[in-house]
């Protein structure tokens, strides 16, 4: 009997009845994973444990193998150890060089077993640090996901050559944790209404937090596009979720068609304007990931677009003119013909970077927000009441979105009254290797900026 108390074979509990509870995760896995991996779930008298299948040995020295029966309670407890465990790891990001060097299945899957557990079990502890999270339903959930998941990955064989088990278990694994970030928005804001913490916390945990599921999640999709085999590798430009071809002129103008055909911004022009260096001799096309680019002009131009109707909402009617709710704030040289400022995107690349600017005719941002753009828990101000009232109700539900809220691989922003699109969307592309800035010119409009470096496809390494 181990000091955790499971039930082995004659002749194990000699290997194992030493092993503290500290150290159980980091010396059982191997030996008693390979067995629970088979596990049949069993049902006697309303109780659930979990049979290892017969046929694995362990280290009897009568060769007799076995089968052993583990209860749920026990394998909580070891799933609990092998928690504990990771988490003392030092937890190492999954840098984009990886991802970009991860060109295969077999590739992508090593750096999922390699980096997950230790990610998630990190996670779990960075939730369990905060003051009553248990009482927090929103808080809670999480930590069940990323525990449901910590398991399931943990009973996969890691050196497998089967795929399809680690392939199902990333689909189930993304299906489940779509909610996650909105979650943490409504738990953070719960707290902060309790005084449990205040906004300086919250932001820098959600953003130890989120900085880590983006790499997570960026590498799920890359798997699922390596194994689907719809990444278009064959004779294609791309692998995975990387584009060694992409377009950022095609990306924006693609961003701002989305972007139009949302009922509540069809009034609004969305104009792109591609170029490139005259000395540059690589062109407008760069290694990039593209739908990760588009998720990110489509979110700011989501706010420009907001800007732009605030402005003409809040714009009295003149005789003669068009009515206030197609009229733009700005002067009438620079609106069109509806009376609805446009937004312009410029896309200016050379040898070294791409650069796109988004600049809208929207007034600026309210004095009383500039101080909290970059803030989680600053959305929700500077609207009108009516305005507001206009955006949660073509919200809801979320599916009427161009993109969605829940999920990132369609949207990175949130819900209006959570606020977290502008940071969240900073925070991925400063994980992409680019910075991002807003200058806001007082009753004028916003200019913001995307600087990215270009990537060589051929050694990722350089990035840094």
């Amino acid at each position: 009997r181990s000091s955790l108390g499971w039930v082995l074979q004659p002749g194990a509990a000699g290997r194992f009845g030493r092993c503290s509870a500290s150290r159980f995760g980091a010396m059982l896995p191997r030996r008693f994973l390979r067995a629970v991996r088979a596990w049949q779930p069993l049902r006697a008298g309303g109780a659930q444990s979990w049979r290892v299948a017969p046929g694995v040995r362990w280290s009897s020295r009568t060769g007799e193998s076995a089968s052993v029966t583990v209860t749920e309670k026990r394998l909580r407890e070891f799933v609990n150890a092998e928690i504990g465990y990771f988490a003392g790891m030092c937890a190492q990001p999954v840098k984009l060089p990886h991802i970009f060097m991860a060109n295969t299945p077999e590739s992508a899957a090593s750096l999922i077993h390699r980096h997950f557990p230790v990610h998630f079990a990190t996670r779990i502890k960075q939730i369990e640090a905060l003051p009553h999270w248990d009482a927090v339903p929103e808080l809670a959930d999480v930590h069940d996901t990323l525990s449901e998941s910590f398991r399931n990955l943990r009973l996969l064989e890691s050196k497998s050559s089967d795929l399809e088990p680690l392939t199902e278990c990333i689909h189930d694994l993304r299906s489940r944790h779509k909610g996650i970030v909105s979650l943490l928005g409504i738990a953070m804001a719960s707290l902060r209404a309790e005084g449990v913490v205040d906004e300086d916390f919250a932001n820098d945990w959600l953003n130890k937090f989120l900085l880590a599921r983006i790499s997570t999640e960026m590498l799920t999709t890359h798997f699922i596009l390596l194994t689907s085999g719809k990444d278009g590798r064959d004779g294609g430009s791309c692998c995975g979720i990387v584009d060694s071809r992409c377009d950022p002129g095609e990306i924006c103008r693609q961003a701002a068609s989305n972007i139009c055909k949302d009922s509540r911004f069809s009034d609004i022009v969305v104009k792109v304007e591609s170029h490139v260096c005259s000395a540059s001799e690589k062109g407008a096309e760069f290694s990039f990931l593209p739908q990760y680019l588009q998720l990110l002009v489509e979110e700011l131009l989501k706010n420009s677009a907001w800007a732009t109707v605030r402005a003409a909402s809040a714009s009295p009617p003149h005789a003669g003119t068009a009515p206030a709710s197609r009229r733009g704030a700005a002067p009438a040289s620079l609106a069109d013909d509806s009376g609805v400022s446009p937004i312009t995107i410029f896309v200016g690349s050379d040898d070294r970077q791409v650069m796109i600017e988004i600049s809208d005719k929207g007034g600026g941002i309210p004095p009383q927000q500039q101080d909290r753009i970059w803030s989680y828990c600053g959305g929700g101000a500077g609207r009108s009441p009516s305005l507001q009232k206009v955006e949660e109700a073509s919200a809801a539900p979320h599916k009427q979105l161009g993109f969605s809220w829940m999920d990132p691989l369609s949207g990175i922003g949130l819900k209006q009254r959570l606020g977290m699109g502008l940071p969240l969307t900073r925070l991925y592309t400063e994980y992409l290797g680019g910075k991002l800035e807003l200058m806001s010119i007082p009753g004028v409009g916003v200019d913001t900026f995307i600087n990215l470096r270009r990537i060589d496809f051929e050694s990722p390494d350089r990035m840094g």
